[in-house]
């Protein structure tokens, strides 16, 4: 989803400098929302194993915080098949 949010963004980051993503926890019904720089999203999605989530939102055994920022998390895929499952699904490889 926030790859598809990324066009909307590219307009408003010039005025603001932030972008706006949706929480990319497991739960697909999850719609919290994140604000963070586009520089800090690149860095963090250049690596598909690697999500932005809101705090407390990581699935215990499936991933770990690597990172706390303001208002985010970032968590790393830690069991061998979600990690396989987002590196084969990463819209950036």
């Amino acid at each position: 989803m926030n790859e598809r949010l990324e066009e909307m963004n590219t307009a408003l980051e010039e005025l603001t400098h932030v972008m706006v993503l949706v929480c990319e926890c497991g739960d697909l019904d999850c719609s919290e929302q994140i604000e963070m720089s586009p520089s800090n999203y690149e860095e963090i999605r250049s690596d598909p194993a690697l999500f932005a989530v809101t705090p407390g939102h990581e699935t215990a055994g499936v991933e770990e915080v690597v990172r706390r920022a303001g208002g985010f998390d970032v968590v790393r895929k830690a069991a061998v098949l979600p990690m396989r499952l987002a590196e084969a699904t990463d819209p950036r490889s």
